[in-house]
């Protein structure tokens, strides 16, 4: 039985963590970078070493205690132009964006540009930085594959989440969309904050934000701030439960705006919900955020553990409810992109399929964001929100908004399952 790691209101505190206790960490240097679309700023190195979230967990092995890292002042944020007014949904005119999607119509998503060849499973998920004016990566991982230092390497059986401090490449403040989050085998989430700012995040193991950097003609003005060198914070949930050791490894690049493009700033949706589930209990959690200023949804998916069956989102206005996400898988949960150049897989509660509202998702004031997750708890531990994929369950809603925000806590309901 995994010891349990934090309670769900423990991630709160996970939230507005902004580092831990810090020594000398890995740095890998990059690959060969590479070019594409057109932005502007500076890259620069990133070295990282974990610090176990409380109470502990087993791992191989741990950090040996030492000091913090010195604070960095918080920077100023930057100036933003008003966004222009438009209707609700109202597609604006735009240059065309890239990279361009592949033939067909579909998004290459970037993979093994690294030519890695280790003993290790999940070589193909590493990709190489953007050239340094373009943006920075992030790594989290071993300096030495054939010799990797012990923090990093997983036994069969092991669960733990560990919050990775850090620091971000870029060396004057910049605007960024674009992130790529690739993970190696047995990550189950990736949370990125700056301060109780949430910069981004994945829980699955490759995953493009938008969609292999294709920027929406409608949002083109969209883009997030971050200080230079801004302390960053990672809270990192991996578990093994293969046969074999495996290691802990994560490359996240942040591509850069042009800051004179940025005209809407976007904001990190993040809205939990409580537990309290009870062995043999049928639970469907639902919660109701209300909106309090009109904006887009841009991207939308659940955070479940493995006794979540269901994952539904749905936009209500003027009394009608709308379905415009479902997903049924915890371990590998759907992202609904909503633009205008994204075709979601179709909805298909019926067939219990996953799937999403394709096109611009408006929001108004007034309109709820609904949603909630299916829990059947056949253990016998009462379910509290734990960093527990087997053991323990949560429900979170994730995505990105513009123009409004959505709740961290939001009205919590708890219906009795069928």
């Amino acid at each position: 039985m995994r010891a349990r790691l934090a309670t769900w209101i423990g991630v709160l505190a996970i939230l507005s963590a902004c580092g831990g206790s810090e020594e000398s960490g890995a740095t890998v240097g990059p690959p060969t970078s590479r070019a594409t679309p057109t932005t502007s700023g500076a890259a620069g190195s990133v070295a990282v070493t974990p610090t176990p979230v409380a109470p502990p967990t087993r791992t191989t092995s741990g950090p040996a205690p030492v000091a913090p890292p010195a604070a960095m002042p918080p920077a100023a944020p930057l100036p933003v132009a008003p966004p222009a007014a438009m209707p609700p949904g109202q597609v604006p005119p735009a240059p065309a964006m890239q990279p361009m999607p592949a033939p067909g119509g579909t998004p290459k998503l970037a993979m093994d540009e690294c030519d890695l060849n280790t003993k290790w499973p999940g070589d193909e998920f590493c990709i190489k930085p953007p050239p340094a004016d373009k943006g920075f990566q992030m790594h989290i991982g071993p300096a030495n594959y054939d010799n990797p230092e012990p923090k990093y390497v997983m036994m069969p059986g092991d669960e733990v989440s560990e919050i990775w401090p850090a620091t971000a490449g870029n060396a004057e403040q910049v605007y960024y969309y674009w992130r790529q989050y690739r993970m190696r085998h047995g990550s189950h989430h990736l949370i990125i904050n700056s301060g109780a700012r949430r910069l981004g995040g994945s829980s699955n193991a490759a995953k493009d934000n938008p969609e292999a950097g294709v920027i929406a003609p409608e949002n083109k003005g969209v883009g997030m701030p971050l200080a230079a060198r801004a302390a960053l914070s990672n809270s990192l949930h991996y578990f093994n439960f293969t046969e074999k050791p495996i290691i802990k490894e994560v490359w996240v690049n942040f591509w850069y705006r042009n800051k004179s493009e940025v005209t809407e700033p976007t904001i990190e949706v993040f809205s939990m919900l409580g537990m309290g589930i009870g062995p043999g209990q049928h639970v469907i959690k639902h919660g109701a955020c209300s909106i309090s200023a009109p904006g887009r949804l841009l991207t939308i998916y659940g955070h479940v553990h493995s006794h979540t069956g269901r994952f539904s989102v749905w936009r209500t206005r003027g009394g009608q409810k709308t379905l415009i996400h479902e997903a049924y898988d915890w371990e590998h949960p759907n992202v609904s992109e909503f633009s205008s150049t994204v075709t979601n897989p179709m909805l298909n509660p019926t067939g219990k399929k996953d799937g999403g509202f394709s096109g611009v998702m408006d929001l108004a004031l007034g309109d709820t964001v609904e949603f909630e997750c299916d829990i059947k708890n056949n253990t016998t531990k009462t379910f509290i929100g734990a960093n527990e994929a087997e053991d323990d369950e949560m429900c979170i809603l994730i995505g990105d908004t513009v123009g409004t925000s959505i709740p961290l806590l939001c009205t919590d309901t708890s219906i009795p399952g069928n």
